[in-house]
């Protein structure tokens, strides 16, 4: 395989060849002429890459501190060349020497050329492809997160309410990010999907009217389309940007849009709910609690989406990992007894979330997820190529970890 060919299997950006040479000869190390000759013809003759000006060599350290040598730099057009050269205590000669280029070359050629010009007995190598990576800022900042090669960014624009960025991954398909945080993969959307939106429709016996709060992404109205029974399909979604993104890059997730129950309406949730109610189900596909997203887990907004419930109507939350957001969970297990008479919390895994599992508040004012659980209808669903949900997991995802089951109920 050619270095073009490599570089760009990689995806690469940069190529950076780290040296640690040992047991050199001393006299060539020492030597600041052999040093210039080693940068300006390993960047001529082996790497071929044009070099910007002449080599940068300075002698640095005191012989009685038992530390000097020479330090090196040869500017290149796409990047540089860095070497550290000396003599230990032993009288061996020793360089390190760093090769980084946004551009191809070969690291294999460029090692024995290295090794050879100062005859080094010994060597290690750390060869590195510079590639596009993803990160979740606000995980980050807390000293953890899930790094995600990108291979081609499809759409980044701010919308009037927030940055929407849609990214082709190496690992998970295409990803849609929205404000640094992941939204949803190609890889492993439906099991985030699949169990916000059947766990709640199988445990009431006639849902006929359900509202979706957030979920711009199409993914919780795809699962709800599959219930016949369901009459009204609701949605308030703030960013009308963020379905048509769905639409034109997740078409598949994207596709109970096209269903004639499903009616969009472009607005804040709790707005949405001051003027509409009698809701068999809510549904809040909430992003995290970041910013104005805060709102949607607060004690207000769950009184307000009560009265938006009918007699006997249920309310399922997006509520966050269990492992990183576990005052938050206990927070929400003070309040939410005192305004739903059933309170359950239950959870998903999905790879690409934080810490890989997300929860969810389950919140009834008559029925219950495992009492009144209508497994003939869960398997009915099931059937309809689902991934992830089936009837003895609606069961199994209320079993909760000895952990967080104390934060839950005490």
């Amino acid at each position: 395989m050619s270095k073009h060919s490599e570089f760009n299997e990689h995806h690469a950006w940069g190529l950076s060849t780290s040296l640690d040479l040992h047991n050199c000869d001393p006299e060539l190390v020492e030597n600041k002429d052999k040093i210039k000759e080693y940068l300006i013809t390993l960047c001529d003759k082996v790497i071929n890459i044009e070099r910007y000006g002449e080599p940068i060599i300075y002698r640095f350290g005191k012989k009685e501190d038992g530390v000097e040598g020479y330090t090196a730099i040869q500017l290149v057009v796409t990047s540089d060349v860095a070497c550290h050269f000396g003599v230990d205590l032993n009288g061996k000669g020793y360089a390190y020497i760093d090769i980084f280029s946004c551009a191809p070359y070969d690291p294999e050629k460029a090692t024995k050329f290295t090794a050879e010009f100062f005859r080094a007995k010994s060597y290690n190598k750390n060869v590195l492809y510079r590639k596009h990576w993803f990160e979740e800022k606000e995980e980050v900042t807390r000293g953890r997160g899930l790094r995600i090669e990108i291979k081609e960014k499809l759409y980044d624009h701010q919308s009037k309410f927030q940055h929407i960025q849609v990214f082709e991954t190496k690992a998970f398909g295409r990803m849609l990010v929205l404000d640094d945080c992941v939204m949803l993969t190609d890889y492993d959307e439906f099991a985030y999907h699949e169990m916000i939106a059947h766990v709640p429709i199988n445990s009431h016996p006639n849902p006929k009217k359900v509202l979706v709060i957030g979920g711009g992404d199409g993914g919780v109205v795809r699962e709800l389309v599959k219930h016949p029974e369901i009459e009204e399909i609701y949605e308030a979604e703030i960013d009308s940007e963020v379905v048509d993104v769905s639409k034109k890059y997740f078409p598949n997730i994207s596709s109970g849009y096209n269903d004639p129950r499903v009616k969009v309406f472009y607005q804040p949730g709790e707005d949405f709910i001051k003027e509409h109610n009698g809701f068999d189900i809510i549904i809040v596909d909430s992003p995290d609690p970041i910013g104005p997203a805060k709102e949607l887990f607060t004690e207000k907004f769950y009184k307000n989406i009560k009265s938006a419930l009918n007699d006997d109507g249920i309310l399922v939350t997006q509520s966050e990992s269990m492992f990183y957001f576990q005052k938050l969970i206990a927070n929400l297990s003070k309040f939410i007894p005192k305004i739903f008479p059933l309170y359950k919390h239950y959870y998903t895994l999905v790879p690409t979330y934080p810490s890989g599992t997300i929860g969810f508040s389950f919140c009834s004012k008559k029925y219950g997820p495992i009492k009144n659980f209508d497994r003939k209808r869960a398997e009915e669903v099931s059937k309809k190529g689902l991934k992830y949900y089936n009837p003895d997991l609606h069961i199994a995802s209320f079993s909760l970890p000895t952990f967080i089951k104390k934060k839950v109920y005490g």
